[in-house]
């Protein structure tokens, strides 16, 4: 077994148990609190993550971890673990069903697996690296669109897009066939499914945020990377974009560089 299956393994394992606690705690009487930075923050957040943490240093002593609650253990391993145990805490805590548990291992600062979970839809993303995007347990594959035109676009929360930034989602939110709005990163799932053509996010994600897309989009044949075109891994933060296939990624950086 080769060390990418071993730590599927222990992903899913972990998933698992994320997606328990969270579908009952989104059943009962959420209690939603607020960090400094005005996001939102409940304590089934606290508890996957402690879980997790327990859990991975049991199995992976070696293993470094960064996660949205606790911060970052640095490990002896090129391994670390990527965690956010609900992603779209806003969603959430407000009864709605955009978020997801992510997970993610990072090799040397790389992404080479990740889990995008939704436990109340029973729908789950897993990648890792050479072994292509599994969803509901079967092979999937971005749409391979190359023509922006036709293309279905999910723009993220327009209060996620700074100064900076703010020009670039205008361009690429007057173009396409469809636009949906505030997908989180199930949307990234849904790309690698060929559902959606081209995902952008604002200024407002770090690692966490980050790392587990990566390996989904890339292994259904999709790119993903900074809104310059750059490789995303454990040090990436900031905007990002990910589109089905590198001839429309080239046209979408392209519409995007007027607002960097």
């Amino acid at each position: 077994m080769s060390d990418l299956d071993s730590l599927m393994i222990a992903a899913l394992s972990l998933a698992n148990f994320a997606a328990d606690i969270s579908a009952k705690a989104w059943s009962s009487d959420l209690a939603v609190d607020y960090k400094s930075d005005g996001s939102s923050l409940t304590q089934a957040d606290l508890l996957i993550e402690t879980r997790w943490r327990e859990e991975i240093k049991r199995q992976f002593p070696s293993h470094g971890i960064l996660g949205e609650e606790y911060g970052s253990d640095t490990g002896t391993s090129a391994f670390t673990w990527v965690l956010d145990p609900i992603d779209g805490t806003r969603q959430f805590g407000t009864g709605l069903l955009n978020f997801a548990s992510l997970i993610s291992v990072c090799r040397d600062g790389v992404p080479v697996l990740g889990i995008i979970d939704m436990p109340r839809l029973c729908a789950r993303y897993a990648a890792a690296e050479g072994n292509g995007t599994l969803f509901a347990g079967r092979r999937v594959r971005s749409s391979s669109r190359r023509d922006m035109t036709d293309a279905i676009i999910s723009l993220a929360n327009p209060d996620s897009f700074g100064r900076e930034s703010a020009s670039g989602y205008e361009n690429l939110r007057s173009t396409g066939r469809v636009r949906v709005f505030d997908g989180g990163a199930p949307a990234y799932g849904a790309l690698a499914r060929g559902l959606i053509d081209i995902c952008l996010n604002g200024d407002d994600l770090d690692a966490y945020d980050i790392c587990a897309l990566c390996p989904v989009v890339q292994e259904a044949g999709g790119r993903i990377t900074d809104w310059y075109g750059q490789p995303l891994s454990l040090a990436s933060s900031g905007a990002i974009v990910a589109s089905a296939s590198p001839e429309l990624h080239t046209k979408v950086l392209a519409r995007l560089s007027p607002g960097i």
